[in-house]
């Protein structure tokens, strides 16, 4: 075949050709440099970041003819053979077809066998985790003490599987996903070497839709350059790929503060007819509203393009973050019920339409408070819809009058003293009434303590007006600071009575207890009853001790 696939064709070859992953790039040519070279290596992370091509790279720089060199120079013999996977001192073996304990015999085998033209053999085990435990068990020995010049690399996707006495034997090191920035440059390169024309917001869906990977973002674009177009537009990703426009997750949002449920449905049918998977239609929406959430909250996203980023943030503003958090919760559990549901298409119009009624529905906050401790006597007898409601207009209408009036009558105070505050006591209380009715009550128990910077003190000996108070002490702080037109703060004291005990009299005279007690003075009178000490007191009949 003369067609080489982008994936093979832009392979780094190169230390510093390998994209977003210096954390370990920099460890290997540092470690090359010193002749630090450890005997087993286990490259780990998610698909297409650069495990294997980092294993190559790896090896030629170990057996380049040049020299053992951080930068191997890629033409000579040992480097070519590497690249094309035909080297003799390089194997490469695939841990997935290779998975019992006589492969790994065969293995030990040939570590017998001294290197035909090259520093060290060199043995890449690719999908490690896909041995078997016994395989891994027989591979022990032969890992912690290979022969000399013999180097091991491993590379997994799944390193949770590899058994930790593997592990702990290599040196880890662990990939990261590659950014979509980094992705979007690269792409951008290999369309001006390949002479075509694709816009920056196609490769910008292009490499959301790689998840991180660098080979799937280069096979994604294999199969948009044999569209056979010279200047490739972003309908043409959407339609090729089965990509939800950003466009059509702006005017949903716009819907579901509109509350146009039918708008909404009619756009989901529209999606399902052109062929998209409603399941990557939900993901798609959860990632958009994710971003929104993040813009919200002014986390940085360099990666989002400026068009989508400012309509993103136009439409944001009809949005609080609470309502965000509600949209992606109930996004989050609609895309867990298709998965095992029979009408998919039914549940997710469901959830859209539960999205246009958000107004109409209650936090777990507003409902609690709703619960709290009425002002409202318990005593009041019910009264009907029709009663209450004309009874709280007019007291709502009373209220408003009295409140202007008294505050015709404050003047305005820059600072409030014990003067001020004992001679518009009974104003104060009357506004009370018309808010907090039992407050009101309460204040006109209470005392003054002092006054300091417009901080009240007052105290109480009533534990229930105390821990009323308190419990509406926002309420009623809020009310006297408008009563008095100043930002004033209330400080209450619960102060126990102390009631006065009664003197004891030691050995008290039967003329005590007759003066103490009119009823055993009574009593005694009627019966000729006498005072004894308790401790002369001696029954007559002895009680029977108890078994042991």
């Amino acid at each position: 075949m003369s067609y080489i696939v982008l994936a093979r064709k832009y392979r780094p070859q190169t230390f510093d050709e390998v994209f977003a992953q210096e954390h370990i790039t920099t460890i290997l040519k540092n470690a090359i440099t010193f002749n630090r070279i450890a005997h087993a290596f286990l490259f780990t992370g998610s698909r297409g970041v650069g495990k294997t091509s980092l294993a190559r790279i790896l090896a030629k720089s170990l057996n380049c003819m040049e020299g053992l060199s951080a930068t191997p120079c890629n033409k000579c013999e040992n480097c070519r053979e590497i690249t094309q996977s035909t080297s003799t001192d390089v194997v490469e073996i695939d841990g997935a077809s290779n998975t019992g304990v006589e492969d790994i015999r065969d293995l030990q085998k040939e570590l017998m066998y001294a290197t035909s033209k090259s520093r060290y053999k060199i043995f890449i085990i690719d999908e490690v985790h896909m041995l078997s435990k016994n395989a891994f068990n027989a591979l022990l020995k032969t890992l912690e003490e290979p022969p000399e010049q013999v180097v091991f690399i491993f590379a997994t996707t799944e390193p949770h599987k590899v058994l930790p006495t593997i592990i702990s034997r290599c040196q880890r090191y662990d990939f990261k996903r590659i950014p979509i920035d980094a992705i979007v440059e690269h792409l951008r390169a290999i369309c001006s070497e390949e002479k075509i024309k694709v816009e920056d917001e196609a490769l910008y869906l292009v490499a959301k839709k790689a998840e991180g990977s660098m080979r799937d973002a280069l096979s994604l674009m294999d199969q948009l350059i044999a569209l056979g177009k010279q200047d490739t537009k972003t309908n043409d990703v959407l339609a090729l790929f089965g990509i939800v426009s950003t466009d059509i997750y702006h005017k949903i949002t716009e819907y579901i503060y509109q509350k146009n449920a039918a708008a909404i449905i009619g756009l989901i049918h529209n999606i399902l007819d052109k062929g998209n998977d409603l399941q990557e239609f939900i993901n798609g929406y959860l990632d958009y509203i994710r971003t929104m959430l993040l813009i919200k909250t002014k986390v940085p996203l360099p990666e989002l393009p400026p068009t989508v980023r400012e309509e993103m943030e136009k439409i944001n503003q009809n949005f609080s973050e609470d309502t965000l958090l509600y949209i992606l919760s109930i996004l989050i559990k609609t895309k867990s019920e298709i998965k095992f549901s029979g009408n998919p298409v039914l549940i997710t119009e469901m959830t859209f339409i539960k999205l246009t009624k958000i107004d109409n529905m209650k936090s777990l906050a507003e409902i609690l408070k709703s619960l709290q401790f009425s002002d409202i006597s318990p005593m009041k007898k019910p009264v009907t819809t029709t009663q209450k409601t004309r009874s709280e207009k007019l007291q709502d209408t009373l209220k408003e009058k009295m409140d202007k009036e008294i505050d015709e009558e404050m003047p305005k105070y820059t600072e409030i003293t014990e003067q001020i505050y004992n001679e518009t006591k009974d104003k104060l209380r009357r506004r009370l009434e018309n808010a907090l009715p039992w407050a009101a009550d309460f204040f006109s128990d209470i005392k003054l303590i002092k006054i300091r910077n417009n901080i009240i003190h007052l105290k109480t000996t009533s534990q229930m007006a105390y821990d009323y108070l308190e419990k509406n002490h926002q309420k009623v702080s809020d009310i006297v600071s408008q009563f008095y037109r100043l930002d004033v703060k209330l400080h209450f004291v619960l102060e126990v009575e102390k009631k006065d005990k009664p003197e004891i009299i030691k050995n008290p005279t039967l003329e005590d207890i007759k003066r103490e007690t009119p009823e055993i003075a009574e009593f005694i009178e009627l019966t000729d009853a006498t005072v004894r000490p308790l401790y002369d007191y001696k029954p007559d009949k002895k009680e029977p001790e108890p078994d042991k």
